[in-house]
């Protein structure tokens, strides 16, 4: 990708948010061209997202634990996660907890990226036909709805959506700083964020992901 069309991509996501109502940051710069990650990296690290998001609605870590021990998922824990499925459900802290309820909406933006959903509203949570297309641990499923996955957008498609959260997360964040409502939810916009950071970035941990503006 050249500096000619991410400075495109740049004018284009800042003309969308001003014709929303939100303001924009033009000091903000052009995003590092990086590589995004392999399709089965990504189903990896979906696969046990949505299997640990399962904890925070009370699922028991080590059924969790044996789940993605008996799917050969372990090699994409994060450290974070990894710590979550050792302990007993009594002893997870409020944060702990809080963390892997979000889970859903940077889920949300990874499904996103392999085609497993048409769009990315920035103004909308997740939407109701998640449920349905990931595995149901409870019900005992295996991780066929992800491991069958073959789509992956390009990466001109996803660092142009990467940029326009990166701008909207400068908006939320400094809307909060300066107490100015707005209708968007800062901790959506944050989460898929986070996700697409992570997907362009191979040299980054999930538990590392530069979130600075």
């Amino acid at each position: 990708m050249t500096l000619t069309q991410q400075n495109a991509i740049k004018t284009d996501n800042e003309q969308l948010i001003l014709e929303q109502g939100y303001r924009i940051n033009e000091w903000l710069p052009v995003l590092d061209d990086l590589k995004i990650r392999s399709l089965e990296e990504i189903k990896g690290r979906i696969s046990i997202m949505n299997a640990v998001n399962n904890i925070a609605f009370e699922a028991p870590t080590y059924e969790i634990k044996n789940w993605i021990i008996k799917h050969k998922l372990t090699k994409y824990l994060a450290e974070s996660e990894q710590v979550t499925i050792d302990k007993p459900n009594d002893h997870l802290n409020n944060f702990e907890l809080n963390s892997i309820m979000w889970y859903t909406e940077s889920l949300w933006a990874l499904m996103w990226c392999v085609e497993m959903i048409e769009t990315l509203d920035a103004n909308k949570p997740v939407g109701d036909i998640m449920a349905r297309l990931l595995p149901n641990l409870e019900e005992e499923e295996d991780n066929s709805k992800i491991d069958n996955v073959q789509g992956l957008r390009s990466e001109i498609e996803i660092y142009t959506m990467l940029d326009y959260y990166y701008r909207l997360h400068w908006y939320v964040t400094d809307s909060r700083i300066n107490c100015v409502k707005t209708k968007l939810v800062e901790g959506i916009i944050y989460e898929r964020r986070k996700a697409l950071e992570w997907l362009f970035d191979r040299g980054c941990k999930w538990d590392s992901v530069d979130m600075g503006n």
